[in-house]
């Protein structure tokens, strides 16, 4: 552990997946635009926003709400095979968009077979390089997370480059064959260092008797509230600072900023988790990232303000998820990381298809005069009572003591 050049291997090949997947799933801003611009097909030019954005919206619940089906077949199958089956499906998902002729067919190519690939390919990418370390386990992981956000930042403006040189459907395509390409030669190369057992081909499919131990519902609890909150700071802040004054361009920034923060938490973080404890980290990231909700943007009325409340929010809350999967690898082992790992995401996929419907009505109550209070109130909330639900995680592995370096 930790001396392996081949471990390296694996982080940059689990960095390029992250990358390709979430980079993928995060650009799809960009094709909304298209979507409901004049310049879409057809059949997609009286098509509501709502019902445009569901594509996305199937892609990114599909991800996460099969994580326990993808999970154990990861587990049983091998990483590589699941990762090199998920490439080929992403890939289909998309070049099979680009001739889809109707919404439901987006719906299905662009949103569900796009989230059931990304299932299939992200886990054993996030899992993998607790194979190979130990020690430094959280930076490793914190590596190949950061590949999400800076996926997002660069896939993003080439998408809409594309789009606008060489069409849609071409840009569909090209990101396709990225996805088979890309992922399914990154995939190639994962490999394991735990033995499979004998008989181990015959185990149930599942294994739920997980769900009733207390680590894995008290992770539960706290990855579901905190889905529920974490990407209403990434979708409001901007339309908030543009409603305080601002112009649409510092909206944008701010956004860029908070995304940023998040990219330099996730890899930052992990250099501190393997010192301060990765139980002690994640509540950490989780009670400041719900206090500076609560504390910073209820109060924010001008441009430096919100640029603190970003920094802060957008580091901590990226260390958050940069910090799971150790915490899953310290607690489960690693002969059954990927199948609790794809359990415990399943929460996040809820949260997620939840979240952002609540905070759309609750910013719909105070119309005309808009106010986002209530919004920021069920954000902060959420995510500080995630916090307490680690902190309960922190006491019962003591045994009662407030404190523990794990």
């Amino acid at each position: 552990m930790d001396t392996s050049w081949y471990g390296y291997v694996i982080v940059v090949c689990s960095f390029i997946i992250y990358f390709i997947v979430f980079g993928t799933e995060h650009t799809f801003g960009v094709y909304q635009e298209f979507y409901s611009s004049p310049s879409a097909e057809p059949f997609l030019r009286n098509t509501s926003p709502q019902d445009i954005a569901m594509i996305g919206t199937l892609a990114t619940t599909f991800t996460y709400l099969l994580g326990a089906f993808s999970g154990r077949f990861a587990d049983r199958a091998g990483y590589r095979i699941s990762a090199v089956l998920g490439a080929v499906i992403m890939g289909a998902g998309l070049i099979g968009a680009s001739f889809a002729n109707s919404l439901p067919g987006l719906y299905v190519s662009q949103g569900v077979v796009l989230g059931v690939g990304s299932s299939l390919v992200y886990l054993p990418a996030v899992s993998c390089p607790a194979h190979w370390f130990e020690r430094y386990r959280s930076i490793a992981i914190g590596i190949v997370v950061c590949g999400s956000g800076l996926g997002g930042l660069v896939l993003g403006p080439v998408t809409e480059h594309l789009i606008a040189h060489v069409g849609v459907q071409w840009t569909l395509r090209i990101q396709g064959l990225l996805c088979l390409i890309g992922i399914g030669g990154s995939g190639m190369m994962l490999k394991t260092r735990v033995k499979k057992v004998p008989g181990q081909s015959k185990r149930m499919p599942m294994d739920f008797t997980i769900c009733k131990e207390t680590p894995f519902v008290t992770l539960t609890v706290a990855n579901f509230l905190t889905s529920l909150g974490y990407m209403i700071p990434f979708f409001f802040i901007s339309v908030f600072a543009v409603d305080h004054g601002q112009t649409a361009s510092t909206g944008a920034i701010l956004i860029g900023i908070l995304n940023g923060a998040s990219l330099l938490g996730r890899l930052s973080l992990g250099f501190i988790t393997d010192r301060v404890g990765r139980i002690n980290m994640l509540f950490i990231c989780a009670l400041i990232s719900g206090l500076s909700i609560l504390c910073i943007w209820s109060v924010a009325s001008t441009i430096k303000i919100l640029l603190v409340f970003v920094i802060i929010y957008g580091f901590t809350c990226g260390g958050y998820f940069s910090v799971i999967p150790s915490v899953i690898a310290d607690i489960y082992g690693l002969d059954r990381l990927t199948t609790v790992t794809g359990l415990l995401y399943g929460s996040i996929g809820f949260g997620y298809l939840i979240g952002s419907p609540v905070s759309g009505v609750l910013l719909d109550i105070t119309k005309p005069n808009t106010s986002y209070i209530y919004v920021v109130i069920f954000s902060g909330t959420t995510m500080t009572l995630s916090s307490f639900a680690v902190f309960y995680l922190k006491y019962w592995r003591s045994n009662g003591r407030w404190w523990i370096h794990g």
